[in-house]
């Protein structure tokens, strides 16, 4: 019997990647579950609007209210994708009707502030220079941020003493750092339910935007492993999480921050065949992951926007052309396949529609594998008009030809897309 797993704040980097890891599995229903108008409900089907909105301040009474909107619904877990969202769930989940996807509250109040994480690891490993005031900065630059945060949001590079007296830097939110100029590394890991390192791995953080890595390679360093496993030895860690490191002056490697969640860039080991946040719920839902199975060949990511839409429009029958929309440069278009076999699954009528003069066509489609896929083919003669054997008026027209569509659209009255425009019929 299928898991119901409510994902929330659905629309975050990493509630989309909860949601690519975990579409497929067999174990577990996802649900999306969002406070605010986000991306989530244009990805999760099973999409729930208007939730309470929880923060880090949140309070009991609040979890409590937010439980009973979600009570209905019977989820029997619960996986928060925001630093402070988990934070204030890990410390109320005995208030929470489904099982909290998070570690230990003590666990998690401590990665959530810098401050609590430089303090518990000054010892143990080697953290930036913290700044009490400004005798003690010999050199400029330093680095300023927030105790409580996340990604770039209100960090600064300050380059001079009056810069510094202009920020009122030392208010007891911020953090005045020694700057640490070299290379920044991301290390993702797994901790099974049991408490024992199972999967650690660097990468680089080649690109940045919004304090968010949209470009990384797997690298390594015998300070990955043994950092990881110190940080797993003092900290109650279960599932993936991830800490972050960055070269200073003198290229020692320095712990910036450390956090009881994957990361949104940990997708990479998905590519390998690492699938954190199905590892995660797997452990919240009583597996011991012992081991996992990694691919060894070269990968990179590179991530950017990218598009979804919602299109109300009701139609039954897809009437499509054949060359240069669903075969373009003599190679088939995966977007106009995907959108076939969507099709297919929706239990709409494919209507191919063509004027192809080469080989036999059927031959020519079974060479594609697209043998079988329609309903119906029309091979017109190039005289005959689309329009004249389009019948029904709840369908729709897929055309590469302006003449086509225009003429389709005139004398049929039916919505008509362009080959780019395919891309707005995908339901994700």
């Amino acid at each position: 019997m299928m898991k119901k797993i409510l994902v929330y704040p659905c629309g975050t980097e990493l509630g989309l990647e909860i949601f690519r890891a975990v579409r497929c599995s067999s174990h577990y229903e996802l649900y999306g579950g969002s406070s605010t108008y986000d991306h989530g409900r244009f990805v999760y089907k099973n999409h729930i609007d208007n939730l309470p909105f929880i923060t880090d301040n949140s309070s009991v009474d609040e979890i409590l209210r937010f439980d009973a909107a979600i009570r209905p619904y019977k989820f029997d877990c619960i996986y928060p994708t925001m630093d402070g969202v988990i934070t204030v769930f890990s410390k109320y989940r005995e208030a929470l009707t489904p099982v909290v996807v998070a570690p230990s509250y003590e666990t998690t109040r401590i990665t959530r502030s810098k401050r609590a994480t430089y303090e518990l690891f000054k010892n143990i490993i080697p953290i930036p220079t913290i700044y009490r005031d400004a005798e003690e900065i010999k050199n400029y630059p330093v680095f300023i941020k927030p105790a409580v945060g996340q990604g770039s949001v209100g960090t600064l590079k300050i380059e001079s003493p009056t810069q510094l007296q202009s920020m009122n830097a030392f208010d007891d939110g911020l953090l005045v750092l020694e700057y640490l100029p070299g290379r920044e590394y991301t290390v993702d890991c797994f901790t099974n339910s049991e408490g024992r390192l199972i999967y650690c791995k660097g990468r680089t953080r080649n690109r940045i935007k919004s304090g968010i890595s949209v470009n990384a390679t797997f690298c390594d360093h015998p300070k990955f492993h043994e950092y990881a496993n110190l940080i797993n030895d003092k900290l109650n860690q279960v599932g993936a999480w991830f800490f972050q490191l960055k070269e200073a002056a003198d290229g020692e490697l320095k712990l910036m921050e450390i956090a009881s969640r994957a990361a949104g860039t940990s997708t990479i080991a998905r590519g390998i065949g690492v699938n954190l946040p199905l590892l995660t719920l797997d452990s919240f839902n009583g597996l011991v992951i012992d081991d996992v199975c990694i691919n060894n060949y070269p990968i990179e990511l590179d991530r950017a926007m990218y598009n979804v839409f919602k299109i109300c429009l009701p139609y039954r029958t897809v009437y499509i052309d054949y060359d240069d929309t669903i075969i373009v440069h003599g190679r088939l278009n995966l977007t106009a396949v995907k959108f076939l076999f969507q099709c297919i699954d929706n239990g709409k009528r494919l209507v191919l529609i063509t004027r192809h003069a080469g080989v036999n066509l059927d031959e020519e489609l079974q060479s594609h594998r697209l043998d079988g896929l329609f309903d119906e083919i029309i091979h017109l003669d190039a005289e005959r008009k689309k329009s004249d054997v389009i019948s029904d008026s709840a369908g729709i027209f897929i055309d590469d030809s302006y003449g086509e569509r225009k003429d389709v659209a005139t004398r049929c009255g039916i919505p008509v897309f362009d080959v780019n425009m395919i891309e707005c019929l995908l339901e994700d």
